[in-house]
């Protein structure tokens, strides 16, 4: 039977606007979901490293690498210590930091003191932060940080701080910092201190990651003063843990336990950052981390 040619061309041309509007509605579909993995996805990533290493602080005393350009991070701390003799001290401080172009830093911290019932400020920061290099670059992605402190009470000297920052992102989602410092006080005593902090985490809630646990450890050999003369010095070692109910918000916490008599007999650190700011997720390296976030 023949089929006539008018009958024939109006099914072509109905395949066809089939063909175009299924295209278009998968395209569409394929858009929505571009859309919403973008909006999902972390804040952008420092030179290629993995979010979590991105952000300047990989647990409550440990810091690593660089923020993103143009990056901001807002962070509010708490320390107290418990000593074997006397009253607790309280130290609570305030900090800003901002990326920078070239894998720089740049922050500023202020420190309150809290102790015998009186509350006073204790210390003023200013902080610089380098990294010579893109993630992974370099063995152990080092970064370089320089504080200056200035002492805002008659019983703190000014003092300064050089410190080297190594981290690395292990496989099976563990990472790791650790932070070599050398602190010296300028006036006074102008004595020298030197030691380490060392923290490393794993994700125990999957795919966000927003609950990690870790451990994390201190030794100082001179120590902060803190309070009538009693110091930080020693080792501490102890649990942490860092929690992100948003992507923008993380709150980090760590109970130490001192080692030593010369060490407080129990230290919590706790902090509580905020993120913001940066260069739009197209605009930044692929991580070069084979993390699955």
């Amino acid at each position: 039977m023949r089929i006539p040619s008018c009958a024939f061309r109006r099914s072509a041309l109905a395949i066809l606007l089939f063909a175009a509007t299924t295209a278009t509605n998968a395209q569409e579909a394929e858009n929505r979901a571009v859309v919403v993995k973008a909006e999902g996805e972390e804040l952008p990533s420092a030179y290629g490293a993995p979010p979590d290493l991105s952000h300047g602080r990989i647990s409550t005393l440990t810091k690593s690498y660089v923020l993103s350009p143009f990056s901001f991070e807002l962070e509010a701390g708490y320390e107290g210590a418990v000593f074997r003799h006397g009253l607790p001290t309280h130290l609570f401080r305030q900090e800003i930091e901002m990326g920078l172009p070239a894998r720089f830093t740049v922050g500023m911290q202020n420190q309150l003191e809290h102790f015998a019932g009186d509350t006073r400020d204790r210390s003023f920061t200013l902080e610089a932060r380098y990294a010579p290099a893109n993630w992974n670059k370099l063995p152990l992605n080092p970064a370089i940080s320089a504080e200056y402190r200035f002492g805002l009470s008659n019983t703190l000297p000014d003092s300064g701080e050089l410190a080297l920052l190594i981290s690395h992102d292990f496989p099976h989602l563990i990472e790791w910092a650790m932070n070599i410092f050398v602190d010296r006080e300028f006036g006074g005593r102008e004595s020298t201190s030197a030691g380490f902090a060392q923290s490393f985490e794993v994700p125990i809630l999957l795919p966000e990651e927003k609950l990690e646990v870790g451990l994390e450890m201190q030794y100082r050999s001179g120590g902060e003063t803190i309070g009538h003369e009693r110091t930080t010095k020693g080792f501490a070692i102890g649990p942490t843990l860092a929690w992100r109910p948003t992507r923008n918000v993380r709150f980090d916490l760590s109970p130490l336990v001192g080692c030593s008599d010369r060490t407080p007999a129990v230290q919590v650190f706790a902090v509580l950052s905020f993120s913001f700011g940066g260069p739009a997720a197209g605009d930044v390296e692929t991580p070069a981390s084979t993390r699955g976030h």
